[in-house]
């Protein structure tokens, strides 16, 4: 775990990044805000509200709150808690494409992770509130592994074995299919087509990708380019460890 009194955040037309400040000196220069406290889950002081006693002076109070998470830019900065299928695809590029981690970054990530692990079983759902699932389990195994969990850390055993229960890694669905391809943990044979060629049909053709839900498209824009290729990292002494356990 970190000093979680280290960490600002820096607000750049909406995106948002974390950096964690290793001198004295840099925190004395720059004080955690009331919005990092917040967000973070630290103590902090806030302007104090008069109870309400109408609808209007709720209105107000609520407004004035806030106010004060408000960011320099104007936009209002939140959490993209719940679904636990997103991170993972982050790290993985990031790991394929050969960018060192933030071991700053890494060591919450991990504590985070394991904090949304299912009590009963120890694997994770597609969302945090869901049940385990081939699909979140295999996902966030394979991503604490990368952040380098040893496997035989009591929880990661435990994960594996629900893992197990639940059918393995060969019965993840496609999404996961493809990221573990592509991680060469699994074999592009084995899983459904992301067929590129769509994209060539004309627009007023209704199932022309660029017609589908915004969501839908951007991932099958990414995806069944990089599976036209067939891409794969090379294999190294992890990704073949988590073949071995699949």
């Amino acid at each position: 775990m970190t000093d979680l009194t280290r960490w600002r955040l820096n607000v750049d037309e909406g995106r948002h990044t974390w950096e964690y400040l290793e001198s004295d000196e840099e925190c004395k220069k720059r004080p955690q805000s009331f919005i990092e406290k917040y967000w973070i889950g630290l103590p902090y002081k806030q302007e104090e509200f008069e109870l309400a006693t109408t609808a209007k002076q709720a209105a107000i109070n609520g407004f004035r709150f806030f106010r004060q998470l408000q960011t320099e830019d104007g936009h209002w900065a939140g959490a993209y808690d719940g679904p636990m299928f997103i991170t993972p695809g982050i790290v993985f590029v990031n790991f394929i494409t050969g960018q060192t981690p933030d071991p700053y970054q890494s060591k919450e990530l991990i504590r985070y992770l394991f904090n949304r692990a299912n009590v009963n079983d120890g694997g994770w759902g597609l969302h945090f509130e869901g049940k385990s699932t081939v699909f979140g389990t295999a996902m966030n195994y394979t991503l604490l592994r990368i952040l380098g969990v040893d496997q035989d850390y009591p929880p990661m055993i435990k994960a594996r074995n629900t893992l197990h229960e639940l059918g393995s890694a060969t019965a993840i669905s496609s999404w996961g299919k493809f990221w573990l391809s592509a991680l060469g943990v699994y074999e592009w044979d084995g899983m459904l087509p992301l067929l590129p060629e769509p994209w060539l049909f004309p627009e007023f053709i209704p199932f022309f990708p660029g017609n589908w839900w915004v969501h839908t498209r951007a991932v099958y824009l990414g995806m069944s380019h990089i599976y036209s290729l067939r891409k794969s990292m090379p294999l190294n002494d992890l990704t073949r460890s988590l073949r071995n356990v699949w």
